[in-house]
C-alpha cells in the first residue's frame, strides 16, 4: 500500500529537482527531474532499451525509478509520516545508501545503508518529529562539507530546510495534529529560527571587528615575530568564528522561512 504521504513528498521533490541541468560544477552530470543520466542509462540497458539522453525521459519513466530505484529501496511505504519524505529526498539527492545512513544514525541503529526490519521498527518505535529534525541536520553537515557547498549550498540549504519544515507538518498530521495545531507548531519553529538567525548575524558582525583589528596588528613592521604569528592565529580563528555565524544565520533563516511557509499553507490548504 502506498503511504499517504508519497504525492506530497513527490510534489515537493519534483519541485526541488525542477527539469534538466548540466551544471559543470555537479559530479553528477546531466540531470532531468532529478535523474541524472546515469540512473537512466541503467533504467533503460535493465529494460533491454536502447540508451538515450535524459533529455528525453517520459513522466512514466520519472515515476517508475522515483518508486523502484528509490522509494521502495528506502521502504517508503514502512516508514512513519515525514521520516518517510525525509529519508527518500536524502536517498535522492545525495544516494539511497547515505539516505539510509543518515535515518539510521538518527534512530541509533547500526548504520549499514540498507533499511531492513530492524531500522523500519525502531523507526516506528521513534519520535518522527525528532528523527525528521535529525535525518536533516546531518544531511546538511554533510553536504556543507563538500568543495561544491560553495557553489550549490544556498539551493541546498533551502531544500533541506524545506524537507525539514513539512516532515515535521507530515508527522504532526499523522500523529492526530489539527491543521490549527499544525500551524501554531510551524509558527513557534520559525520564530525560534528567525531569532537564532539574527543573533549569529549579530555575532558574526560583533566577531568581524576584532578579526579585522588583529589582522591588522599582525601587518605593522615593528612588532616581534612571535607576536605576528600569534596575532595571525588569533585573527584565523576569529574569521573562522565568523564564517561559523553566517553559515549558523543563514541556516536558520531558511529553516524561518520553510516553517513560516508550512505554517501559511496549513492555514489555507
Amino acid at each position: 500500500m502506498v503511504a499517504s504521504t508519497y504525492t506530497a513528498a513527490m510534489k515537493h521533490l519534483r519541485r526541488d529537482e525542477g527539469g534538466y541541468v548540466n551544471h559543470p560544477s555537479d559530479p553528477g552530470g546531466a540531470t532531468n527531474h532529478g535523474v541524472t543520466q546515469a540512473v537512466y542509462n541503467a533504467y533503460r540497458k535493465r529494460r533491454h532499451l536502447s540508451v538515450c539522453s535524459v533529455r528525453e525521459i517520459t513522466e512514466a519513466e520519472v515515476e517508475a525509478i522515483y518508486r523502484t530505484q528509490y522509494a521502495d529501496k528506502v521502504r517508503y511505504d514502512d516508514l512513519p509520516a515525514g521520516v518517510d519524505y525525509a529519508t527518500l529526498d536524502a536517498a535522492v539527492n545525495s544516494g539511497v545508501s547515505r539516505g539510509a545512513k543518515w535515518l539510521q544514525a538518527s534512530i541509533g541503529v547500526s548504520a549499514d545503508g540498507v533499511v531492513g526490519p530492524q531500522t523500519v521498527a525502531k523507526a516506528k518505535a521513534s519520535d518522527p518529529v525528532k528523527t525528521v529534525k535529525a535525518i536533516c541536520s546531518k544531511r546538511l553537515a554533510f553536504v556543507q562539507s563538500l568543495k561544491t557547498w560553495s557553489v550549490f549550498g544556498r539551493g541546498w540549504g533551502r531544500r533541506i530546510a524545506g524537507v525539514e519544515a513539512n516532515g515535521v507538518a507530515m508527522a504532526l498530521a499523522a500523529g492526530g495534529m489539527s491543521s490549527l495545531g499544525i500551524a501554531a507548531v510551524a509558527k513557534a519553529e520559525a520564530d525560534v529560527a528567525s531569532a537564532n538567525s539574527t543573533a549569529q548575524k549579530t555575532a558574526a558582525g560583533s566577531t568581524a571587528v576584532p578579526a579585522a583589528t588583529s589582522a591588522g596588528s599582525a601587518a605593522v613592521t615593528d612588532v616581534s615575530t612571535v607576536t605576528v604569528i600569534a596575532l595571525c592565529v588569533v585573527a584565523a580563528v576569529l574569521v573562522a568564528a565568523v564564517i561559523y555565524f553566517v553559515r549558523k544565520s543563514s541556516i536558520n533563516r531558511d529553516r524561518a522561512e520553510a516553517y513560516a511557509a508550512v505554517a501559511e499553507e496549513t492555514l489555507h490548504a
